[in-house]
């Protein structure tokens, strides 16, 4: 799979060599099993620098050497890949394992093919993720360069918009702490956990982070309830009329508001929002879901939620010292809480303590 005469090229003279002061690289994946494409794409590229920073250009020569450099670096800002390498559809394995197993949506997925012909164009762009078609005939050295500034600029872009998301994330949650007693502490140490269990259950890189933001939003459908019973989410059961039915109705609610967040995160959370009081026998709320019927994520925040609330005092009840939460989450196996993530939180007790702990700290 030759890139022909289009992609001979003179080399470039050296950059500005004055910039003295370290900057982090961009990561770029270079996917393909022609040693003779990397190196003429290390020669393109070599010397690039986009917004003031170079590339890092990462190699792989097979589809399984490619999905696992993914998922070792999922901050990978570009991805080169070529189509056809040990097998007809070696790159499309190699972009449904970052899109749908390793939940990386940032970074950019350009295909390269020396066989436009085995799969058309507008069959791949219709069904896989990508972000770029190109075949390797068309790409001189100007137009690889050309792609590789568009794709990291709009890595860029979103790395951008989920900062602020992040910031935004923050903001809300200290607004509902206002009107919530105690909210921000709780939202920020059971999402650590969550996060942390959620790694621990094999969560790709990419996801555990849109946890450890999302996760803090999902009661703000709690700002629609009214005030006196805004406190009361533990002891629902003992409500009754128009202050129990808001209370069961608070998922819905903050869903609804989270859903209109056009992001992987932003639809992280209307989820979270809108199953973390569901439970694993079916019994919860709103919908009663049950079992896997219940998103992974929401199934691992609600033992996060529970670990971090029953190391509160309640006003029906002391906190639970350590030893009755292990008790108390092994009671719970099976019934509200998934048996098998309980029994992978029971293995790392001592880890989830310490990042809530650390997380709370950091929350005052």
């Amino acid at each position: 799979m030759s890139m022909h005469d289009e992609l001979q090229f003179a080399a470039e003279g050296p950059d500005d060599a004055r910039d003295a002061a370290p900057v982090t690289p961009w990561k770029v994946a270079v996917v393909d099993d022609d040693e003779s494409v990397r190196a003429i794409t290390r020669l393109a590229l070599g010397q690039l620098k986009v917004d003031g920073r170079p590339l890092d250009l990462l190699e792989a020569s097979s589809a399984e050497e490619g999905i696992a450099l993914f998922a070792t670096h999922p901050d990978i800002a570009l991805g080169l890949i070529d189509m056809v390498m040990e097998e007809p559809s070696a790159g499309l394995r190699v972009i449904s394992a970052v899109r749908e197993q390793q939940g990386n949506h940032r970074t950019r997925l350009v295909v390269r093919t020396g066989q436009p012909g085995h799969l058309p164009e507008d069959r791949v762009i219709r069904d896989y993720d990508i972000n770029d078609y190109r075949e390797k005939t068309e790409l001189s050295a100007q137009k690889l360069r050309t792609v590789a500034h568009s794709a990291i600029r709009s890595f860029r872009d979103i790395v951008d918009v989920e900062g602020a998301f992040h910031g935004m994330v923050e903001l809300l949650s200290r607004v509902v702490d206002e009107s919530l007693a105690e909210y921000f502490p709780h939202a920020m140490a059971s999402a650590e956990v969550a996060a942390e269990l959620g790694r621990l259950a094999g969560l790709p890189a990419t996801r555990v982070e849109a946890v450890r933001h999302a996760a803090v939003l999902r009661d703000v459908g709690l700002m629609r309830l009214p005030q006196g019973v805004r406190n009361a989410l533990l002891q629902y059961e003992s409500l009754d009329g128009e202050g129990r039915q808001a209370v069961l109705e608070h998922p819905q609610v903050g869903s609804g508001l989270l859903d209109r967040l056009a992001t992987v995160e932003g639809r992280l959370a209307a989820q979270l929002a809108r199953e973390h009081h569901e439970r694993w026998d079916g019994q919860g709320f709103p919908k009663g879901l049950q079992g896997e019927a219940i998103g992974l994520e929401s199934r691992v925040l609600a033992i996060a939620n529970f670990f971090d609330a029953h190391l509160l005092p309640q006003p029906d009840r002391e906190a639970l010292t350590p030893d009755a939460l292990r008790a108390a989450l092994a009671a719970e196996a099976g019934q509200a809480l998934d048996p098998t993530l309980v029994e992978r939180a029971l293995a790392n007790f001592e880890a989830l303590l310490s990042v809530r702990a650390k997380a709370r700290a950091l929350a005052k």
